[in-house]
């Protein structure tokens, strides 16, 4: 790999007066089902685009999700964080509740957490496929975990049920906000935990335009989230401090519309990840997998690219310098490194020379991701992959 040295005098790129490799736009699938467009009229005709305890089109796709993932009950959120919000509360995580969490995954997992004034407990990545390291025994040592909150992230298939059994809790949530059609073993990712916890927002592969879901089997797990969701409120009496969580009917039938196109959805996704991959792997990119051996199918959000070490404090600058090319790259933090969790953790006196450690770690791993979008087709694909490899290899 070239370092940023190369690069910068590289006379080929658009900051060197080189013309724009990439000239023509490259569209992204943005997941909403425009065939629903006449159904999402017809219930704006109707004048009843919510329901208090849920409506007609919102109950189906409850059904029919859970069907999807081999669960008893789902329930149709406003938005994917709102649903992982909810499935912590359901579980009892409130003020100070350990809660082990991936610092693989979305800032919305982390917020969460934080909104519950619960107790995040980061469990640490593995550098070859980006998601958290499937023994995570010592990272938890000496910590009563009582919930996990594991993240399938960019699509890729975290071993779910082997990172929870290291971490001793009493309950898993699994955050398949980006892997919706995965599989583990045979099985629906978001199948194997108490809760699993999907999103549905833009470019999501059941996209509802904004909104989230939950699949469960518990029936108590059932009243305590849609009570919460619905202002407290269940049978005439507020039993909860609660929000607005609840999905609309609009919402609902894009998402119906969706999983209906699910399977076709995944195929088009695992198809631009697999170009953009063999491409950049012929080039000598290093590209996160699913772990070795791990009987799994993602469904791929993104493609992770792992720069190396001489890019720390660099990879911004590359990212604006390729997107004038017209390569579109993206990024994701270390959880653990959000400006605000260091100052939270030491108020409640939760950080220590672990989380300082682990700070530095992570650090040095995610500021050196860059994310390819699998939204774009095939094709496109591999023009970028192909531009990336000219200009890094």
């Amino acid at each position: 790999m070239r370092n940023p040295a190369q690069v910068q005098a590289d006379s080929s790129l658009v900051m060197n007066g080189g013309p724009r490799r990439i000239t023509h736009e490259l569209v992204e699938d943005t997941g909403i089902a425009v065939t629903a467009a006449d159904d999402v009229a017809d219930i704006v005709r109707t004048g009843r685009t919510v329901y208090w305890g849920g409506g007609p089109r919102s109950k189906r796709l409850e059904r029919e999700f859970a069907d999807h993932i081999g669960r008893s009950m789902a329930f149709f959120h406003n938005s994917g964080t709102a649903a992982l919000q909810t499935a912590l509360f359901a579980l009892g995580v409130t003020d100070g509740t350990p809660v082990a969490i991936t610092d693989s995954g979305f800032v919305a997992s982390l917020n969460v957490i934080q909104h519950l004034r619960a107790r995040p407990v980061f469990l640490p990545t593995a550098p070859e496929t980006l998601l958290c390291q499937e023994d995570v025994s010592d990272w938890v040592d000496g910590v009563d975990v009582h919930t996990a909150l594991l993240t399938h992230f960019f699509g890729n298939v975290l071993d779910a049920p082997a990172t929870f059994a290291s971490t001793g809790a009493e309950y898993l949530v699994e955050d398949a906000g980006q892997a919706h059609g995965a599989t583990l073993r045979g099985r629906p990712v978001g199948s194997f935990g108490d809760i699993g916890s999907f999103a549905g927002s833009h470019k999501k592969l059941v996209t509802s335009g904004q909104g989230g879901l939950n699949v469960y089997d518990d029936p108590t797990i059932d009243f305590r989230m849609r009570a919460y969701a619905h202002h407290g409120h269940s049978q005439g009496e507020n039993i909860y401090p609660g929000y607005n969580f609840r999905g609309g009917e609009m919402e609902a039938t894009l998402g119906l519309a969706a999983l209906a196109d699910l399977p076709t959805r995944v195929a088009a996704r695992n198809r631009t990840a697999a170009a953009i991959t063999e491409i950049l792997e012929k080039a000598g990119l290093t590209v996160a997998r699913t772990p070795a051996g791990l009987d799994c199918t993602p469904a791929w959000f993104d493609v992770p690219v792992l720069l190396d070490e001489s890019w720390l404090g660099h990879r911004d600058w590359l990212i604006d310098v390729l997107r004038q090319d017209g390569i579109e790259l993206w990024k994701y933090p270390a959880l653990i490194a959000l400006p605000w969790v260091k100052p939270y953790m030491a108020n409640h006196g939760w950080w220590g020379e672990r989380e300082e450690e682990l700070l530095r770690v992570e650090r040095r791993l995610w500021d050196r991701l860059v994310l390819i979008p699998t939204q774009i087709s095939a094709e496109d694909g591999r023009v970028v992959a192909e531009a990336l490899a000219e200009i890094l290899s």
